[in-house]
């Protein structure tokens, strides 16, 4: 397990405090202060105050906190210090955590970062190490950790060692309770040092938007470790950022991809890069602009794929990713390779080799599973994707909550002036890769039919085609589920719309692969890792599926016609390009 084997234990724990702070507004940062009092009281007599923090002294006597300081007492530090964030996040509410992003690092992952790293040629004895959104310390306790471990073999005294701490470690984030708790950390850490030398931690942690602010500028960064806020931006807060950040931003951006950007903006030249991020950076097309800028001044040295995302943090729905960075001046883009490595079930990472990352602000494709690497590489050598199978793919039209026509349960009877055709919505695409049109379900089925004005309209499709699902989840046994409508179908009612949780593939030349083949081949399995492999969201990206890579359609007529099981007819005809 990547999250601390607790987890249960944390959750009952945190569920009997939720109690003692339900409607007092500064509850939470009471309580959590209060709980780090007791820890410190119990294991690091030397540095607890004498005193309880401000409005905290009111939950000490409680049995419930004393339990969960006890507990915290008795666990890994750096677990314990993970918790006690997480306690923080989890309490102060889901409106809150998600406007604040605050989803903490667990300390294998943080480990991980580290190695790769220091593998990269990073040095805990001679550089600047900086982490500008540093939450609860997830980075900034190991590095310190390790910083003192490796100077302690140096000659220098327990004060130098301090002082050499001091002035290579430095973090920066929004939040002053977390920049408070992130403190107390650190000289938890570091209390060895702090009881020889009978002396207090002097660190600079700053308080201010890692984004924009100009203190941290001034400093002269070697190596940076984040695991960057992650939500889409306001559209009021954009414009905040456009100054700064104008060269990556395209529409609405996700705040991590900022970050990116700023932690390249911060390094010296020559400096390594830790991040940990969603994949989607990796293929979101409102990501292009920033992997552009990638290509053009790092050099992307390794990228670790975490694909199990319950696994990887509490609460998050998007799957990770490790990329190590190295910074260089701007050059021209060319295409680049990148070693990666996948995090398999056991907990080991597997070297899978080397894969393009294309400098043409298209996806990077990067294997989910070592068991995809091979098949990857191969497809890599193919050039045929939908448009040479005589597709074109686009959202479907009707925008359900916003959209005014008329809508209906059963198609009624004709009239003259009324012109009424089904509503395709994704729950009639079934798990299968059947098209089953008004099939039971909760949300459409009184939805099945919507009036239009003519068959000429926006948005009115009146061939066979091939849907697909749009909201795809990575714990699905297919991202890809896709279903072809029959010719019939159509015929019998003239044309369809499809609501806008569909992708619609419709041919539009006259030797377009027949719908219902298209779709078989889009539900097997290699097709689908291939999928995975350049779409790192939960949205089957219209973008994404223009460049997906299929095989050569007249090498798998070939080996259809052996008598081959498509899964294997498809995976050979990928083999045979390359």
């Amino acid at each position: 397990m990547v999250i601390p084997a607790p987890r249960l234990k944390f959750y009952r724990r945190v569920r009997s405090l939720a109690p003692l702070v339900a409607g007092k507004p500064d509850g939470v940062e009471r309580l959590v202060k209060g709980v780090l009092h007791l820890w410190q009281r119990t294991s690091y007599p030397c540095l607890a105050a004498k005193r309880a923090p401000y409005g905290s002294s009111g939950f000490l006597d409680e049995e419930v906190v004393q339990d969960f300081a006890a507990w915290l007492s008795g666990e890994p530090f750096n677990e314990a210090a993970y918790w006690l964030a997480t306690t923080y996040a989890v309490l102060v509410g889901d409106k809150i955590r998600a406007e604040r992003a605050l989803y903490f690092t667990p300390p294998r992952l943080a480990n991980r970062v580290i190695d790769v790293l220091l593998e990269g040629g990073a040095s805990l004895t001679k550089q600047h190490w900086h982490d500008p959104a540093c939450g609860g310390a997830a980075f900034l306790v190991p590095i310190a950790q390790r910083m003192a471990s490796s100077l302690a073999g140096t000659g220098l005294s327990a004060s130098q060692q301090l002082d050499h701490i001091e002035h290579h470690l430095s973090g920066n984030d929004l939040d002053p309770v977390l920049l408070e708790i992130s403190r107390e950390f650190l000289r938890m850490a570091l209390s060895g040092l702090l009881a020889t030398t009978a002396r207090d931690l002097s660190l600079r942690l700053f308080k201010g938007d890692g984004l924009t602010s100009s203190v941290i500028e001034k400093l002269q960064l070697d190596v940076l470790a984040c695991n960057p806020p992650y939500r889409k931006l306001k559209a009021s807060e954009v414009d905040r950022y456009r100054k700064t950040h104008g060269d990556v931003i395209e529409g609405q951006p996700n705040i991590y991809g900022l970050f990116i950007n700023r932690t390249l903006q911060l390094a010296k030249k020559g400096a390594l890069i830790g991040l940990l991020t969603p994949t989607s950076f990796l293929s979101g097309q409102s990501f292009s602009k920033l992997r552009t800028k990638l290509l053009t001044h790092a050099d992307t040295l390794h990228v670790d794929m975490l694909s199990d995302r319950n696994a990887m943090f509490i609460d998050v729905e998007q799957e990770t990713a490790i990329t190590v960075l190295r910074t260089r001046t701007a050059s021209k883009i060319v295409d680049s390779k990148t070693r990666v490595s996948v995090l398999k079930p056991e907990g080991e990472f597997e070297d899978v080799g080397e894969f393009l990352l294309p400098n043409s602000g298209r996806p990077w494709p990067i294997p989910r599973a070592a068991s995809d690497a091979g098949l990857l590489q191969s497809a890599e050598n193919v050039g045929f994707t939908l448009s040479d199978y005589g597709y074109v793919a686009r959202v479907g039209h009707l925008v359900a909550y916003r959209d005014e026509r008329q809508r209906f349960a059963q198609q009624p009877a004709a009239k003259p002036d009324r012109l009424v055709v089904p509503l395709v919505w994704a729950t009639d695409i079934t798990p299968d890769g059947r098209f089953d049109h008004g099939r039971e379900c909760r949300y459409s089925r009184d939805r099945r039919f919507v009036q239009i004005s003519s068959l000429t309209d926006h948005g009115v499709i009146t061939n066979a085609a091939v849907l697909l699902q749009r909201l795809t989840s990575s714990d699905q046994k297919r991202r890809l589920v896709a279903a072809a409508v029959p010719e019939a179908w159509v015929a019998q009612f003239g044309g369809y719309v499809c609501e806008n949780h569909v992708i619609v593939l419709e041919p539009v030349s006259k030797d377009a692969m027949p719908p219902e083949k298209l779709a078989a081949i889009l539900n097997t399995q290699p097709v689908d890792r291939i999928f995975r492999a350049v779409s790192g969201s939960s949205n089957v990206a219209v973008s994404e599926l223009e460049q997906l890579l299929l095989p050569d359609p007249a090498h798998l007529k070939r080996v259809k016609k052996r008598g081959t099981h498509l899964d294997d007819a498809v995976r050979t005809a990928y083999r045979i390009a390359s």
